[in-house]
């Protein structure tokens, strides 16, 4: 005969179903909420355990129970695709400071610093067939002006690699600061609350997940559920207390003492490597082409003589040596008869109006395995190669995160098809749970009425 035991059985399984459905319903709402991890009710049986009833002797204990709420998350993916997102920042960002840098020197074409050379050394082998000629000469000094200004250029497009570095590291910091704010609002919570809000949860792991792509960090989780998160073993969030950063000198730095913040990985290491060590190299490498081009041409220019049989002229400002400063001499500026392009007679002495020596051998200097042109020439080749091996870096890393985040996602993700199904045999469970419910009062109902009755 069934008595309010299996009445409080019945109602336990409804209320187990009932939280099913909550958390399904959790579930399909979030489903494109970005960093959600599917959830699900764990379940356990009542034990069975004996307790004295007044006059039944022994009471048992029947029925279900929602033991609590837990995540669909496996921690080593999480880790795994956290690493190799940190590590796709870093190479996007090279990849984008190389497409930049190569964008400086605009080769091989037209505009290139390799044709305007080209052409300037072309422009001395004329004269030196007609050193007479006023448009020969002064077709030397718009070559000249024309390459100058080209390295001037490329000066100023390098240093703006820079800056823009410098503009993102400052904004990189503004959000890495705001995130650890954030998270440390979250960790006060979690601390609150436990291990028992899933949702708290993964607010805390997407926001320090969100921090790693920026900075390369490290995340490790208290017992308490809160997020410790580490740049190079240095503590940016310990619990509550966040170490803010700055930026100094266009690098990445603690607040606190203004130390570097060595990045292992993540936007903030490419970006730093942009502003400390790539745009650099690049720009004492082309400052190297221009101290070259300064001294050479200088070197045969002073010796050479002038329409008025005049030496010693500086044909670039010697004291202009670097790419960014690079100019012409005030000696030739405007003044194409100053051009030095008579070579001196055997013994010293100044040639005739009508010799090109100096000017041909000014002209041979585009061949010269040492000089200026060769080693623009082995820069862009550098730097082409660079390019191509980041861009390739970047496309692999890029699958290779892609692979990680969905690896991780397939534990977490949420499928709308799976859903509707627990949906579904839950609603069933459910109704069945009520129909005992039904069929217990019918029972219960039937022998109250019928009790006494019989005999009469």
């Amino acid at each position: 005969m069934p008595n309010i035991s299996s009445l409080n059985t019945a109602f336990s399984g409804m209320n187990a179903q009932r939280k099913i459905l909550d958390v399904t319903a959790h579930n399909i709402a979030n489903s494109t909420v970005e960093g959600y991890h599917r959830q699900r009710v764990d379940m356990q049986s009542l034990a069975r355990t004996g307790t004295t009833g007044v006059f039944s002797g022994v009471a048992r204990t029947n029925g279900v129970e929602a033991i609590g709420v837990t995540r669909s998350y496996d921690e080593i993916l999480a880790s795994r695709a956290a690493r190799e997102n940190a590590t796709r920042g870093n190479t996007e960002s090279m990849k984008s400071t190389m497409t930049a840098i190569e964008a400086a020197f605009p080769e091989p074409g037209d505009t290139g610093i390799a044709h305007q050379m080209d052409l300037f050394w072309n422009a001395w082998s004329a004269l030196a067939i007609a050193p007479a000629s006023a448009p020969a000469r002064q077709e030397v000094l718009s070559q000249a002006a024309t390459l100058t200004s080209s390295l001037n250029r490329a000066a100023g497009d390098l240093q703006s690699v820079s800056d823009a570095a410098t503009t993102r590291t400052i904004a990189l910091a503004g959000q890495v600061n705001s995130l650890a704010q954030q998270l440390v609002d979250v960790n006060r919570s979690v601390m609150t609350s436990g291990n028992d809000n899933p949702d708290l949860l993964d607010q805390r792991d997407s926001l320090a997940g969100r921090i790693s792509v920026l900075t390369g960090s490290v995340t490790r989780i208290r017992a308490n559920g809160t997020a410790d998160v580490t740049i190079n073993n240095r503590a940016l969030v310990a619990d509550s207390i966040i170490q803010p950063l700055t930026v100094t000198g266009g690098v990445l730095a603690w607040s606190l003492d203004g130390a570097p913040v060595v990045a292992p990985a993540g936007e903030a290491a490419g970006l730093n490597a942009t502003v400390v060590e790539v745009v650099p190299r690049y720009r004492a490498a082309l400052d190297a082409v221009a101290a070259q081009l300064v001294t050479s041409v200088n070197t045969l220019h002073t010796a050479g003589y002038d329409q008025a049989g005049t030496t010693g002229r500086n044909f670039f400002d010697p004291a202009a040596v670097t790419a960014a400063t690079i100019t012409l001499s005030i000696d030739v500026i405007g003044q194409p008869a100053n051009i030095g392009a008579g070579a001196p007679l055997p013994g010293g002495g100044a040639p005739g109006t009508l010799d090109g020596g100096q000017a041909r051998a000014l002209g041979r200097l585009a061949d010269a395995t040492t000089g200026a042109a060769a080693s623009y020439r082995s820069l862009v080749g550098g730097l082409a190669s660079e390019t191509k091996a980041a861009t390739s870096r970047a496309a692999i890393q890029d699958q290779v995160a892609e692979a990680a985040i969905r690896d991780a996602a397939s534990v977490g993700s949420v499928s709308i098809d799976e859903e509707m199904t627990t949906m579904v045999a839950a609603q069933r469970a459910f109704e069945a749970n009520a129909r005992v419910i039904t069929v217990i009062d019918d029972m219960l109902g039937f022998l109250i009425e019928r009790t006494g009755m019989v005999g009469r």
